[in-house]
């Protein structure tokens, strides 16, 4: 396993945590990033879709496992919206477990396509006619979606939301006017 990809996955996990942990201000451009950061890096890293066949229906897979996980992580955020329409989320315990126990499956997995059953995925990848490209593309969809499903999720459930009521006092002051 190539040291870069897991400090790169350890990377992405610490800063999910360190911006949404606690009680956070949601931001268009912290919402936006990670959709520029995939629109610019999976052209240059990935080696070529596989358009037809059990490789796409890989690559769906893992779009699809990869978006379920971002959106579970953002089911246990809290999102809230105050009285002046600014989004905020509050992050605890539960959403960095999810963050966590995710990165830890995806670094076992690739150790084990590696390590332990190498033989049998590559058996696999050949009686199902799965390119490497395809398998690659899949590990890589399952880096990517959940940060970007997260996010995507926390603007959808942002503006679901209604503004917090206001004070008791500026409705008082609001009637005498």
């Amino acid at each position: 396993m190539s040291i870069v990809l897991t400090l790169a996955t350890l990377a992405i996990v610490v800063a999910i945590l360190v911006k949404d942990w606690g009680h956070r201000r949601v931001t268009l451009l912290a919402l936006v990033r990670p959709l520029v950061m995939a629109a610019v890096i999976v052209p240059f890293v990935m080696p070529g879709w596989d358009l037809s066949g059990s490789g796409l229906a890989l690559e769906v897979g893992s779009l699809v496992a990869g978006a379920s996980i971002g959106v579970l992580a953002c089911s246990l955020l809290k999102v809230s919206v105050d009285k002046d329409g600014q989004a905020w989320t509050d992050a605890g315990y539960p959403y960095a477990i999810v963050w966590i126990v995710y990165a830890a499956a995806r670094q076992l997995f690739i150790y084990g396509c590696q390590h332990w059953y190498s033989r049998d995925l590559g058996e696999f990848l050949i009686h199902n006619h799965i390119t490497v490209a395809a398998f690659a593309d899949s590990i890589m969809f399952l880096s990517l979606a959940p940060v970007v499903s997260s996010r995507l999720a926390i603007l959808v459930r942002s503006r679901w939301q209604t503004p917090a009521h206001p004070t008791a006092t500026s409705t008082a002051q609001s009637v005498r006017s």
